[in-house]
């Protein structure tokens, strides 16, 4: 089975003039800029907490209709390889590339984007039959420019899912037959479909959602070759136009109060694009959404995980912080009954400081929300990306966590009630009272404790996580402050802030 994960990636001669061209008219528009050259360049990217193995998925269907809109075009329209059937050669690229696209202005409202590098910052891997010389001088030839992208080839989603199972087994006794069994049901099944599907959704959409998302130019799918691959914006901060970047080991001195009010309040206008919407959420077969009928399922292989981190490492998985997890475990089918009860949305679900990061508007002076890496998206409730953040970017001990999460509350109720003002297809929600909503809030966090830092415990073992002290010990101090689930929110609230 660990063959799987070596046996998907995408041949460098897929990536031909047609798929560069498709690139330069997403981004600028058609017929005003033409592809002259390209070149691989030198990508310095961290390996990831699963060394270097991407999440990936099975067969994804198409959007719900209720999303559609037919007067857009679609992304996958631009893919160079959409009907090609040739067969896709094994094991050649599988990852994240850099590639610099060099074009010539043939429209003078086009100017070149802000991603341009001085040539001597950048050292050319130039790939063999890739550069081409299509240069037409003439008079609307206005102006050279380049465009900077990256190209993200996952792999099948048994890739992750295998990598994770290896993980469990290795580990022996109790974990490894519990988790063997659920394995497909732990959120990566369909997640390399999920995140080509969800950048078609927020190009459809578009609103907050296509604003906080990182933009996607073009897309390879074909899957009977089991080929998937993006070209997104290259995210630099050397261009200045981005900031916060790979920002979580030095989390608690970048992220400034005012940075995680402006990233809460972004995330609420997205948040409040799906509100309320989990029966067209839910019918999308390329999420996977956790549920109260899935958690009995997965129960027995989480409280597993939970002692066997307790073991391996009980310094980080203190004997607090486990015991509150198993607890909550153990009543998660009650806990999953308020979920279910409370508005749900769509949610990122891997929201912390590794996925995000600040866009500046340097013209306006302003800052926004920049989401990537969009795999694990699902409907779920939309505290659950916010606990997350907060447990990423505030200290252990931090009295600030009743503030942040009302503001979010009504920065997301404000959202909705603009959405309704411009939409009349939004129907009225009855939106949480802080109580519940902080309430939900302490259950979301339980559930991101029980099962994703669980998950980085186990991956912890093998490869040193070195973030995981401090957020284990930001949820554990948040956990006592808050108290046990059900406690009454009255004593919690007085710190809030609003």
């Amino acid at each position: 089975m660990t063959t799987a994960m070596f046996k998907t990636g995408m041949n460098r001669s897929l990536l031909n003039k047609d798929f560069f061209q498709a690139i330069l008219d997403r981004a600028f528009g058609p017929n005003t800029c033409q592809t002259t050259a390209w070149s691989e360049q030198e990508l310095d990217s961290s390996a990831s907490i699963l060394s270097n193995i991407s999440s990936g998925g099975g067969d994804g269907d198409d959007l719900d209709d209720d999303f559609a809109q037919d007067d857009l075009p679609s992304l996958n329209e631009n893919s160079a390889l959409r009907a090609t059937e040739e067969p896709c050669p094994m094991n050649d690229m599988t990852g994240h590339f850099l590639y610099k696209i060099d074009y010539n202005n043939l429209s003078p409202v086009v100017n070149p984007l802000q991603y341009h590098h001085p040539s001597n910052t950048r050292q050319s891997r130039s790939i063999s039959n890739s550069s081409i010389s299509t240069s037409q001088p003439g008079p609307q030839h206005l102006k050279d420019g380049e465009l900077w992208v990256v190209v993200k080839s996952k792999p099948i989603d048994t890739a992750l899912i295998e990598l994770t199972n290896i993980m469990a087994q290795l580990q022996g006794g109790r974990i490894a037959e519990e988790y063997d069994q659920v394995k497909d049901l732990t959120g990566f099944r369909n997640s390399h479909i999920r995140e080509i599907e969800v950048a078609e959704l927020a190009w459809q959409v578009g609103g907050a959602m296509e604003k906080i998302s990182a933009k996607v130019y073009n897309v390879l799918r074909n899957d009977s070759q089991q080929l998937y691959a993006l070209c997104l914006e290259y995210l630099d901060p050397v261009t200045a136009n981005i900031t916060h970047l790979n920002s979580t080991d030095n989390a608690l001195t970048t992220w400034s109060p005012n940075d995680i009010h402006l990233v809460l309040k972004d995330l609420a206008s997205f948040h409040a694009q799906f509100l309320g919407q989990e029966n067209k959420l839910l019918r999308m077969s390329f999420l996977e959404n956790p549920s109260r009928s899935m958690m009995k399922v997965l129960r027995p292989a989480y409280e597993a995980m939970i002692e066997t981190n307790q073991r391996n490492d009980p310094t980080i998985f203190s004997e607090f912080l486990s015991q509150s997890m198993l607890d909550y475990l153990a009543n998660s089918d009650k806990y999953w009954a308020v979920l279910e009860n409370s508005p749900r949305t769509l949610i990122h679900c891997d929201f912390n400081t590794r996925n995000i990061c600040l866009r500046v508007d340097q013209s306006a002076g302003t800052q926004s929300l920049c989401a990537y890496d969009w795999e694990l998206a699902c409907c779920h409730v939309p505290q659950r990306d916010v606990v997350e953040f907060l447990s990423f970017v505030l200290p252990p001990g931090s009295n600030d966590w009743s503030h942040y999460i009302e503001y979010h509350r009504l920065a997301l109720e404000t959202s909705y009630e603009r959405l309704r003002f411009s939409d009349s297809s939004y129907p009225p929600i009855t939106m949480p009272s802080s109580r519940e909503y902080l309430n939900v809030a302490k259950i979301a966090l339980m559930d991101f404790a029980s099962q994703r830092i669980s998950m980085y415990g186990i991956s912890n073992s093998f490869k040193q996580v070195s973030w995981l002290p401090r957020i284990a010990s930001c949820v554990e101090e948040q956990i006592k402050r808050m108290g046990p689930l059900g406690r009454n929110q009255d004593q919690v609230l007085q710190y809030s802030k609003l």
